[in-house]
């Protein structure tokens, strides 16, 4: 008994000294805990007294009694003279506590509306994790034996005035979770703690959560592109939340990858004083989706930033319905995205129209150019003009790009390309592009047409920019050309030639593998080729286009009439593509006329002729076998020409032909090995070399 009556002495020990005016709000926290368990250890030592003077002959009249009641409690102690000096320090505690001047905690109980009980438990965690040293004396106050760590029996003892349970599952804090709990073994009463983003935020530090540790990025607000609407955006969603009676504001922002949507959101963010932080859904757990977005929606509110949600469910996300989302929420998506492909549900209803960001002007692009790539300052003049012209570039790749610094204009425009390789995957294959002019061997007029069609693709950027020709020619601003021709004739090649004069890569789409006889398969096996291609800076080649590109039929069945609906649809797709696309085609009497008169250069290779083929024997024979045995067949060349009508696709054949068969004779290159060449192409025909054609081109030898 003795011991009891020495426990009112130690815990009242525990009372910090008088409080400090200037005492940090961390040191006021921890004395108002203190100072509470001092008076509780003072009723204790009461009801220890009680029980001691008590007669114990009816033990069941003390049973019934329910002394240790926080009603109980709060009517001794305020009438206690041994309390009475605590009782007056711990409201001065409490009154410096309420006025305190801690951006973190004030923000904290305000955005939150914390009440007296959810104070109490967010005190009591807090001071524990501050003072661990208050173990000793929770444990000498708890109703619970072997309890010594923050709980809600404690809170409500030295807080409760007459509630017996502070904590609620529907209370801000717990929804919010500021404060958590962690179940304890046996039967103990779970333990509150601080979730550790509130601890880092109440110490000064960025309150990122364990549920947003690489998931989320604080986006700095950087000079936003001429074009962009970023002060009428911002003043739409001013006016929006000044009126209040539409609730949060959600946007939507569409763009492909690297349009610069979290650029655009920091922008309109940053008129309306906020900052913003970035999250993909995409790389969220599904299970894990909507603590996260509770994580992200708290992160927003204490950091005072709007939420920027990307991925394919940011259309869906939402958090609870008793829980207010952050006022201004930003939904990032793909121009053609509604909602996420695996809820029909319309979750996001955006309060304002969405704003789709245009591709950056060429003068925009270059000033990007030289605002984030500082070697572009060493590249020689006129280059960053030249590279910003020839690059539809998105504002994404040229920051990734001038992060490398490359070292002049072409190390940057290799590296622009490179970020799209992988873009289409199997949908299209990557051509390698080694020839110039020089190398086809073309008519004139067909060089002529192939070189007006390079002029129109190199500056259609800055001619589509003005005005005039806007209002003009609203519709079918891409370029769109198509070849035509037998096989071999050149048309994949001069399509090599172009994207070679453009800088560009050229993706080669295989029509025959995309066409579906299934209804709307092939429209949307197109779709996704143009998807991909409105993302890259690419020379688009869809070879055998007749296949997509046919005529359309008359209706007789039913399948003719989802034919001509896909012929249809493919056409003003193809047509409404802003990038530069080129059609190859055997049968030019196959694709449709409507679709073809409205196309800008169609052109026709025709089979060369005996001084196309010259020229061709003459630069494959000289570059495979050299300069000597280039004048030695030259006049057995000439004959070739005149006397095998074979196209320049055979003649390189051919060439090759002949110089595995040279190698394999393990002597030069001579005229039997060309004569074998031409041999093995004209057999693919069925056909042969006449022996009177032989005879006179070996007597050319």
């Amino acid at each position: 008994m003795s011991m009891r009556r020495d426990m009112a002495g130690l815990a009242a020990s525990f009372a910090p000294p008088e409080p400090d005016p200037a005492l940090p709000l961390e040191d006021m926290v921890v004395s108002r805990v203190r100072l509470a368990a001092a008076l509780r250890a003072i009723f204790l030592h009461h009801l220890w007294r009680i029980e001691e003077s008590s007669d114990r002959s009816r033990p069941a009249d003390t049973l019934a009694e329910q002394r240790d009641h926080p009603r109980a409690e709060a009517e001794y102690l305020a009438s206690a003279p041994e309390a009475a000096e605590l009782r007056g320090r711990l409201a001065v505690i409490e009154a410096r506590i309420e006025g305190a001047v801690h951006p973190g905690y004030r923000r904290l109980c305000d955005v939150f509306r914390l009440d007296a009980g959810a104070l109490a438990l967010l005190h009591l965690a807090w001071a524990y994790e501050l003072d661990p040293s208050l173990g000793p004396l929770l444990r000498h106050v708890s109703p619970w034996e072997r309890v010594d760590y923050p709980c809600d029996p404690i809170a409500s003892r030295l807080f409760g005035e007459s509630s017996l349970v502070l904590w609620r599952d529907t209370m801000p804090a717990a929804r919010w979770s500021l404060i958590r709990r962690q179940p304890m073994p046996g039967a103990l009463p779970d333990r509150m703690v601080l979730d550790p983003a509130i601890r880092a935020y109440l110490a000064g530090d960025p309150p990122l959560s364990e549920e947003l540790i690489g998931l989320v990025q604080q986006v700095e607000p950087r000079e936003p592109l001429a074009g962009w609407p970023v002060t009428a955006t911002a003043s739409d969603v001013a006016r929006v939340l000044d009126d209040g009676s539409a609730g949060p504001v959600v946007l939507a922002v569409a763009g492909p990858p690297g349009a610069g949507k979290r650029s655009f959101a920091a922008a309109v963010a940053a008129q309306l004083g906020l900052g913003l932080v970035a999250m993909d859904l995409d790389l969220v757990a599904p299970e894990a989706g909507v603590p996260a977005l509770i994580a992200a929606h708290r992160l927003a509110y204490l950091t005072s930033s709007a939420l920027a949600l990307g991925g394919r469910r940011a259309g869906t996300a939402r958090l609870p319905l008793d829980l207010a989302p952050f006022p201004l929420t930003f939904v990032l998506r793909a121009p053609a995205e509604t909602r996420a492909p695996d809820d029909g549900r319309a979750i996001w209803t955006p309060t304002l129209p969405t704003i789709v960001l245009p591709t950056p002007s060429e003068a925009e692009r270059g000033m990007l150019w030289r605002r984030l790539c500082p070697s572009a300052a060493a590249w020689p003049e006129g280059s960053v003009a030249l590279v910003a012209a020839r690059h539809r570039s998105l504002p994404g790749a040229i920051a990734a790009v001038a992060a490398s610094l490359p070292a002049g204009p072409e190390a940057a425009a290799a590296a622009l390309r490179a970020l799209d390789h992988d873009r289409f995957g199997p949908l299209a294959m990557r051509l390698d592009c080694p020839f110039t002019f020089e190398d086809l061997a073309l008519p004139p007029r067909l060089e002529t047409q192939l070189r007006a069609l390079v002029h129109e693709a190199r500056v259609r950027g800055r001619f589509w920019e003005r005005p005039a020709t806007q209002r003009l020619f609203p519709q079918g601003r891409g370029l769109v050309a198509l070849f035509t021709g037998a096989p071999g004739t050149g048309k994949t090649m001069a399509a090599q030639v172009v994207a070679a004069a453009l800088g560009l890569d050229l993706y080669r789409v295989e029509v025959s593998a995309l066409v579906s006889k299934y209804i709307g398969e092939t429209m949307e096996n197109l779709q996704r080729i143009l998807d991909v291609a409105r993302q890259v800076d690419a020379v688009l080649l869809f070879d055998e286009a007749d296949g997509f590109f046919a005529r359309r039929t008359e209706l007789n069945t039913s399948n003719d009439r989802h034919a001509n609906q896909d012929t249809g649809y493919l056409l003003q797709a193809i047509e409404s593509f802003p990038g530069t696309a080129l059609l190859a085609s055997n049968r030019k009497r196959n694709i449709d006329e409507a679709f073809a008169r409205r196309l800008r250069h169609v052109i026709d290779f025709p089979a060369p002729d005996e001084t196309a083929r010259a020229r061709i024997w003459r630069a494959l024979v000289g570059e495979l076998f050299g300069a000597e045995a280039l004048a030695t067949l030259a006049p057995a060349l000439e004959c070739m020409a005149l006397r095998v009508d074979i196209t320049g696709a055979q003649i390189k054949q051919a060439a090759l032909t002949a110089a595995f068969a040279a190698d394999a004779d393990g002597k030069a290159a001579g005229l039997e090995h060309l004569l074998q060449g031409i041999e093995a192409e004209l057999m693919k025909e069925g056909r042969a070399l006449t022996a009177r054609d032989r005879a006179d081109v070996e007597a050319l030898q």
